[in-house]
Formats: structure tokens, C-alpha cells, sequence
């Protein structure tokens, strides 16, 4: 979990937006993914889309690379933690070309999503895009 803001939709407690950026991996494949969500429910549906999603594939490598400079991190499942490695993820999660999943036909998935990539400066992992 690199971010979470917000209450789930239908869920006591929601206040307009929910949104959160989360990494998956596949033990399968060694592929992991930068998954962006973005809720906001302030104005009518038929005025602005409620609900959005990004996706970045992240090969074997750069998956690896994450890992280990996320391993510095007390707890990498606490979306609100003050970490160096958390404060570098959330700068730079939504910053650069995701594309987006929500709207796109499943068969162009695989094939569409930009490759990110992780770089690492004095133990800081930061996500970049191809």
C-alpha cells in the first residue's frame, strides 16, 4: 500500500473522495503493477466521472528493485506512514503516463500499459516511466 485517502463509497463515514495507489504482483509471472484509484463523487455522475483507474506494468526487475529499497520501511502496508520510501512512492505514483482501465476492452490491457520503472538514489526508491 503506498496511499489511501478517504472512505470507501456506501461505506459511514464517506466524504466525497476515496482514492489509493497500491502495488500487485504475480508470483506466477514476477510481474508486479502500479494500480492508481481515484474516487470523487462531488459532482452529479452525469456531469464527471465518479470512478477511475490507472495501471502501470512493473517487470521482474523493477519489481526487485522495489522490494528491496521497500524493505527499509517499518511497516510497507500502512498506507499513512512517514517513511522516506512511502514519501518518494506517494510523490511520484500518479506522476507520469498510467493508462487508464477502467474504460479500455480487457484484450488491449497487456499491451497498452506503459512500463514503470524504479529508481533508487541513497536508498529512496522513486517510480519512473517508459
Amino acid at each position: 500500500m503506498i496511499d489511501l485517502r478517504g472512505v470507501p463509497h456506501h461505506s459511514t463515514g464517506h466524504q466525497t473522495v476515496y482514492d489509493w495507489d497500491v502495488v500487485l504482483s504475480c508470483p506466477s509471472c514476477g510481474y508486479g503493477e502500479l494500480r492508481v484509484y481515484s474516487h470523487d463523487c462531488w459532482a452529479q455522475p452525469w456531469d464527471e466521472e465518479w470512478d477511475m483507474e490507472w495501471s502501470a506494468q512493473l517487470p521482474p526487475d523493477t519489481l526487485a528493485v522495489l522490494r528491496e529499497a521497500a524493505a527499509t520501511c517499518p511497516d510497507s502496508s500502512v498506507a499513512g506512514c512517514g517513511c522516506p520510501v512511502h514519501l518518494s512512492l506517494r510523490a511520484t505514483a500518479s506522476a507520469g503516463a498510467k493508462f487508464r482501465i477502467d474504460t479500455a476492452p480487457r484484450s488491449t490491457l497487456a499491451d497498452d500499459r506503459p512500463n514503470a520503472t524504479v529508481t533508487v538514489t541513497d536508498g529512496v526508491p522513486a517510480f519512473r516511466y517508459s
